[in-house]
């Protein structure tokens, strides 16, 4: 960036006797500051006039000493203009200038919002630059890396039914809107949430990074850290998301020396883009009937890569692959006549992310007693002893995202430190590289997974299988371990009982041992989904059956949020410390 200095001349048309600066030589000054004092250098005038500055800046030279005579037209002093580095709402938080009634040069102001929750506070590109290495020295010094935290259906589940207020384990407040019209919303945090982010703040600079509006996005994060010792301010909503369809848009301004120390966690992929340094999270469903209630609108030029669940959510993984018998052997008419029932048989959409309206589930006859088998029991409400509802909750996946990050901090550092600490490595390269490791050595088949007309390369199971390491072959070779079948009785599924036991065989399993292989980022034991006669129906998760209308809403609201309107320089030192 060009310097812009100007000199600051005699203010008379006759010489003038400087008497005393009132400002160092480098001392900022703001407008209408009073630079030094001076007199008619005739003497027949004993008045001392005062010099005010008209502009903001840096007073970088002195060219006239106290007590010397100066010229008209002569040059006093020279000023360096301000560069306007950090700007609150249009105006410049180092020397007060409305930026609105002046004609700056975009590239001159600053155009940077690094702070997550406060984006009308902006710093230039230069100091932009400046405090991201500084960010990222401060990281690297403590062992640290940055993870971004999605939290609906990722950390809680959150919905606006009405629900019994004595719920066990549900958390109720209010959300005011305007016109003094508001909401309540009642939460559920994931199970082992707390002992999560406890570890991984440990390793990790947690962010908050959430589609949901300003006023929810930090009352959830009152609730997950109420003493703000993880999060502290860096919690971003989608009243700072500068595209109301992607997350990834706010990357460079958050960390404009790259993201290459940055991990994601999220549930949706296409938020992001399928950005390489994210870890795509087991939707976190507990509330029947609701899904993602904050979710963004699809992106109109991109088709939807992955199969969507309530209210704009992603299936779990168990759930997105079509369970096609697909082998060549079968008929295509067949294919198609599924299709028709699948596409007749999706559930409408209401609001809240609510299914309004669901269509029985057509099962073939020939394998719908196996089926039923391996469908979950109801979930049971129990009526405690202290007057609360309480269910069980299995979830247990954040114990393995917790493995997950270790591995990928202790792979970071271990790079780093065998380069010699230069340069820093990427995790965009390290997250897939780790992943990649779960099945490696591994060699797979897929049997009714891949429907006839689709390239096997180009469906999603074979996707997920290289992403972990494992070779994907059309047909069974020499270094075939694993059969991936949706049920039994074809043609590869009776070729693999043939192949003999010991070292050579090849392990048959469902379509549920490959995702939850994806979900867990580990080879997960065979035994657990072996191929039954008729095959196996993926089990749908626990969800929450809901109970009766509540008689009337909880009476506890959330705390009133505090520390949303800060100082400039607060704000930045809290970014940084």
């Amino acid at each position: 960036m060009a310097d812009k200095s100007m000199p600051i001349s005699v203010p008379s048309q006759k010489p003038l006797k400087l008497v005393k600066w009132k400002v160092k030589e480098g001392a900022f000054v703001s407008h209408g500051q009073i630079l030094f004092l001076y007199s008619d250098s005739s003497g027949d005038s004993g008045e001392i006039k005062k010099y005010k500055v008209s502009r903001a800046g840096t007073i970088v030279s002195i060219k006239v000493r106290e007590g010397d005579i100066a010229d008209p037209g002569s040059c006093i002093a020279d000023l360096e203009e301000c560069r306007h580095p950090t700007v609150m709402k249009e105006m410049c938080a180092e020397c007060g200038a409305d930026l609105r009634a002046e004609e700056v040069q975009k590239h001159d102001v600053a155009v940077v919002p690094m702070v997550h929750s406060v984006p009308e506070l902006k710093v230039s590109e230069e100091l932009a630059q400046k405090l991201g290495r500084e960010d990222a020295d401060r990281l690297l010094k403590n062992r640290k890396l940055v993870l971004l935290v999605d939290l609906d259906q990722t950390l809680v589940h959150t919905t606006n039914d009405n629900i019994p207020p004595n719920l066990k384990g549900v958390l109720h407040f209010f959300l005011r809107g305007p016109g003094n019209q508001g909401r309540w919303c009642h939460t559920r945090l994931r199970p082992k949430t707390e002992e999560f982010l406890e570890s991984a703040s440990k390793n990790y600079e947690l962010h908050v990074c959430t589609f949901g509006a300003r006023q929810y996005a930090h009352a959830i994060a009152e609730l997950l850290d109420p003493q703000k010792k993880y999060f502290s301010h860096r919690i971003l909503s989608r009243d700072e998301c500068f595209d109301a369809r992607t997350k990834s848009a706010n990357l460079k301004a958050l960390f404009p020396c790259g993201d290459n120390m940055v991990c994601i966690i999220d549930d949706r992929e296409d938020v992001w883009r399928h950005a390489s340094n994210l870890i795509h999270v087991r939707p976190y469903s507990f509330f029947q009937s609701t899904g993602d209630i904050n979710a963004p609108p699809p992106l109109p030029e991109e088709k939807p890569k992955l199969a969507s669940g309530k209210n704009g959510s992603q299936l779990p993984i168990s759930k997105q692959m079509p369970n096609l018998d697909a082998e060549p052997e079968k008929d295509s008419k067949d294919i198609k006549d599924k299709e028709q029932i699948d596409e007749k048989d999706k559930p409408v959409e209401g609001e809240n992310g609510r299914i309004v309206s669901e269509k029985p589930e057509v099962i073939d006859d020939k394998s719908e007693s196996e089926m039923d088998k391996s469908v979950e029991p109801p979930c049971v409400w129990v009526n405690t002893s202290d007057g609360q509802i309480e269910m069980e909750d299995a979830d247990d996946y954040l114990i393995y995202l917790e493995d997950i990050l270790k591995r990928i901090h202790k792979q970071f550092y271990d790079i780093y430190d065998s380069m010699g600490q230069h340069p820093i490595p990427d995790l965009k390269f390290i997250i897939p590289d780790v992943k990649s490791k779960v099945l490696g050595g591994s060699s797979l088949v897929f049997s009714g997974l891949v429907p006839t007309h689709q390239r096997l390369e180009t469906s999603r199971a074979y996707q997920v299988a290289k992403s972990l390491g494992a070779e994907v072959t059309q047909d069974f070779t020499e270094k075939t371990t694993h059969l991936v079948a949706v049920r039994s009785g074809t043609a590869k599924v009776n070729a693999s009982r043939k192949m003999g036991d010991g070292k050579g065989k090849v392990h048959v399993v469902t379509p549920d041992w490959l995702w939850s292989c994806a979900e867990r980022w580990e080879r997960v034991d065979e035994r657990l989904y072996p191929l039954q006669r008729g095959g196996q129906r993926a089990s749908a998760p626990r969800a929450l059956q809901q109970p009766p209308a509540a008689p009337h809403a909880p009476t506890h609201p959330l705390r009133p949020l505090h520390g949303l309107a800060q100082p400039a320089a607060v704000l930045l030192k809290r970014r940084y410390r």
